[in-house]
């Protein structure tokens, strides 16, 4: 029902799929103040009937929600301008401004709620609701979480974050809404002063959410770790290239939806500079086509036949690389000249290591080499944490 909904008003034409990802969050935007600002209404004029502070409170909560679809909106048509002289990688991160906007909007909408609560449950008011009151909210509530639903639907289909907010805001206001009707209901029954009970769960809830919702964006904007699905989906495309004996130090930049990345790509150095080229324009060529990110390739040669190399690599394999403390050996060279031997390669390490916890373990490294390799320095690169 949603693909033929969404299909209907927003056809997935040959248009580019990040004007096309647009169109669908502009869209989620526009039915959601469509949605929310017939519920406002409603929701405010049965709250002013029978004065009931968790119904105006609740009307309030789905008034900021008009206001973060609007928002929504905005995100998206930022996120929809090309790259320029000031913002060379797009504007895709406005999109998780607008998450945060709408985090905070729920967060100061709920503390504002507390206090009128905690006024409602210490002085309680009669609160009386028609049945028909009751019912018509119910069927707001009904409503709110099919929007819910749409959005998360919509979510998945563009993989955006400020969509998943929006879901989230959208159920926590059909929650917040059942907590009135249980609020209207014991108000019938003379239990009053439920309403301020009610009213100080929807706005714990509101910061609540807005909390989690803040805390996703904020991450967001200061750069999160790619998922090991995601290194390991491009270290396998780049496997796939003739040509290429390993890939490390993976780096992933995420702009909303667009996505950069750096890899370092071992080949035999016995390789002329331009088979190294040509390789590295393949791989760049695979991942940009295949995944759509914009690739940087730095090129790492490699000698995989010589037999020190291959006599080092094997002690590593056999005694380190399965370290809980290790994720990856890479880059194993041996350099042999008059003056020094120097055993070189590169390691990743675990995230969550101490720097002393990294010194110790490069040394404990360092000391089983320089034991099985006698006469060797042992040159260890430690990756930053940002590469995988």
């Amino acid at each position: 029902m949603f693909e033929s909904f969404t299909n209907y008003f927003v056809p997935n034409t040959k248009e580019s799929a990040q004007i096309y990802r647009s169109k669908i969050g502009m869209f989620q935007g526009w039915v959601s103040v469509v949605v929310n600002g017939l519920l406002f209404s409603i929701k405010l004029s049965l709250g002013l009937m029978v004065g009931a502070v968790s119904l105006i409170a609740d009307a309030v909560h789905t008034l900021s929600d008009v206001i973060s679809s609007g928002v929504v909106i905005w995100g998206f048509k930022q996120a929809e301008k090309p790259a320029d002289v000031e913002h060379p990688y797009g504007h895709g991160r406005a999109e998780y401004i607008a998450t945060l906007i709408i985090a905070v909007l729920l967060v100061v909408a709920g503390i504002e709620f507390i206090q009128v609560a905690i006024e409602r449950i210490q002085n309680p008011g009669l609160v009386t609701a028609d049945w028909w009151m009751i019912i018509l909210l119910s069927a707001t509530i009904l409503l709110k979480e099919l929007t819910a639903r749409y959005a998360e639907f919509l979510s998945g289909k563009i993989a955006s974050g400020t969509l998943h907010a929006d879901a989230w805001h959208h159920r926590s206001d059909a929650i917040s809404s059942l907590l009135v009707v249980i609020a209207l209901v014991a108000g019938k029954y003379g239990y009053s002063s439920v309403d301020g009970w009610a009213g100080l769960g929807v706005a714990l809830f509101l910061i609540y959410t807005g909390y989690e919702i803040a805390k996703d964006a904020v991450d967001d904007l200061i750069g999160k770790p790619p998922t090991s699905e995601e290194v390991e989906i491009i270290r396998q495309l780049i496997m796939e290239v003739d040509g290429v004996l390993g890939a490390h130090d993976i780096t992933v930049h995420s702009y909303g939806h667009d996505k950069f990345t750096s890899v370092h790509v071992e080949i035999d150095a016995e390789k002329s500079t331009a088979e190294a080229h040509d390789i590295s324009e393949e791989v760049e060529e695979q991942l940009h086509q295949r995944l759509g990110v914009e690739p940087t390739i730095h090129i790492d040669p490699v000698h995989p036949d010589n037999p020190l190399v291959k006599q080092v690599q094997g002690f590593l394999n056999e005694n380190w690389i399965r370290d809980d403390r290790i994720s990856d050996i890479h880059d194993i060279r041996v350099v042999q000249t008059e003056n020094h031997n120097v055993i070189l390669f590169g390691l990743n390490l675990k995230i969550g290591m101490s720097q002393k916890e990294i010194v110790e373990c490069c040394q404990l490294i360092e000391d089983d080499l320089i034991d099985e390799f006698q006469g060797f320095e042992i040159n260890i690169k430690v990756s930053p944490l940002h590469r995988f």
